[in-house]
């Protein structure tokens, strides 16, 4: 056992040094066996009010231990994802991607006071989502719930309802004829068949669409306001469908009487449609117009625009088995990647404007000028602007220009952190991203990276020096857009 002698022993001093009073001893290695015999845990389902109660296989888990652990799963190239760390008791969550086996394992490290790590696994079975359709998945995220709220950026008067020229030709806003933004609505009261207002005139107010088949519909201060059911009918895969001989809709929402946002049809004293066409579905934009059964081109209907950014994961990687692809992006400040001061705002401004950049490469040619970041002190091909990488089924891939695979890895995505700063963090094997070094490291290759800014065409990384950084330390960041 080592002994840290805190005394002074030394000859001629009036007063003698008793090294068995005046030391302090290291705790014991643990063994793996004792680490399995303290580590307790619970496992828990949540309930529909947010309370939890035990189940087999609950998503869930509490958990003492009698060491500081840390806890984590592997993802599918082998790479550890964190569930829980730097602490001996606590909660995490173990929620499988859909379609994985229930049957699951998380591991339990010590780290040890002589510098070695002890580990235990424990397999438990949990619940796994079924898999979703296509457009369910776009509507609801592939975690089974989305948040949609008004879409302002659609028209650049800010309308989010109003009327158009029913099929108009194949872009429905062509035919735009009068709207208005979220908080105008409460002048447009005279179409509602209330004449009250609710909290939806709001451009905070929001809409949850779930996969049990449910639109509820909140006030900005998150009070409800009507729940309904809905179903997505017809569609093929994002194929339009032909209306008035126009390539038009891609499907039918059918919901409840009342069920959206601002449910009203415009002119019609109070009538709520149930069935509206599906004019446009991505991860991000939801496009809705009403017209009744058997309406001419030209002739009056009512459109609602609605955006959503609470699903980062499909916002990342789309919802099919291609994924999506991401290339460099010049577009926000010309540079690419760089360094910049550590939270200079909220992570908007950094993805729009390039809030608090500092400096960053610009050309393919610059990127051979920063070899000295990376690993090898070779460009490999990611230091290229028209290098891309892809984000499909947990799994992200590298190519040079010409669509030489350079590397990969797994890659999830967490939205628990969410803040005004970031959306999520991106997680991911080292080394996986385009040009995934961290700068002025020596070649850092990072597996967290803090997603300030994403859309269906941006995605903005940022990755504070060291992984913890205080405002306007030195961070990198990197710029991408949709290819």
């Amino acid at each position: 056992m080592k002994k840290i002698l805190l005394g002074i022993c030394a000859i001629g001093l009036l007063a003698s040094c008793d090294p068995s009073k005046d030391s302090v001893s290291t705790p014991d290695a643990i063994a793996e066996s004792q680490l399995a015999a303290g580590f307790k845990y619970t496992q828990l389902a949540m309930n529909e009010d947010g309370s939890y109660v035990e189940s087999a296989t609950g998503n869930y888990f509490t958990f003492t231990s009698p060491r500081v652990v840390t806890i984590y799963r592997l993802n599918a190239s082998g790479g550890e994802v964190i569930l829980s760390k730097g602490s001996s008791s606590g909660m995490f969550t173990l929620k499988p991607t859909r379609g994985s086996d229930p049957n699951q394992t998380f591991y339990v490290r010590s780290r040890e006071f002589n510098g070695q790590d002890v580990t235990i696994s424990n397999n438990v079975t949990v619940e796994v989502p079924g898999e979703l359709s296509l457009e369910m998945k776009i509507a609801c995220s592939d975690g089974g719930s989305k948040v949609w709220k008004w879409d302002g950026t659609v028209f650049e008067d800010g309308a989010v309802w109003g009327n158009i020229g029913y099929t108009p030709g194949e872009d429905w806003t062509s035919g735009k004829w009068w709207g208005c933004p979220p908080e105008d609505l409460t002048g447009q009261l005279q179409h509602s068949n209330t004449g009250v207002a609710t909290g939806e005139e709001s451009s905070n107010a929001y809409m949850v669409f779930s996969e049990e088949g449910t639109i509820t519909t909140f006030d900005g201060a998150g009070n409800q306001i009507r729940k309904g059911a809905f179903e997505i009918k017809d569609y093929d895969n994002g194929n339009k469908i032909s209306v008035n001989d126009v390539p038009w809709k891609l499907g039918t929402l059918h919901t409840d009487a009342a069920t959206i946002l601002f449910p009203f049809k415009i002119n019609g004293g109070g009538t709520t449609p149930t069935d509206f066409d599906i004019v446009k579905l991505t991860a991000d934009k939801l496009q809705l117009v009403y017209a009744d059964a058997g309406t001419g081109s030209w002739s009056e209907a009512t459109y609602w625009c609605f955006a959503s950014n609470s699903d980062a994961a499909g916002l990342m990687a789309g919802y099919d088995e291609a994924g999506k692809s991401w290339t460099w992006d010049t577009s926000v400040t010309g540079a690419v990647w760089g360094n910049m001061g550590y939270m200079p705002g909220d992570g908007a401004s950094v993805g729009k404007e390039g809030n608090g950049q500092w400096w960053g490469v610009t050309t393919s040619d610059e990127f051979n000028g920063q070899l000295q970041h990376t690993d090898t002190g070779t460009n490999i091909g990611d230091g290229d602007l028209d290098a891309y990488m892809t984000l499909a089924e947990g799994q992200v891939t590298s190519y040079a220009a010409d669509g030489t695979k350079i590397r990969g890895g797994a890659f999830s995505v967490d939205t628990s952190v969410a803040s005004d700063w970031k959306v999520a963090d991106l997680k991911t094997d080292p080394g996986s991203i385009l040009w995934p070094f961290e700068i002025n490291s020596g070649g850092n290759k990072p597996s967290t990276f803090e997603v300030v800014y994403l859309t269906g065409d941006k995605m903005t990384l940022v990755y504070p020096d060291g992984g913890s950084q205080g405002a306007w330390g030195e961070a990198s960041f990197w710029h991408f857009k949709a290819k």
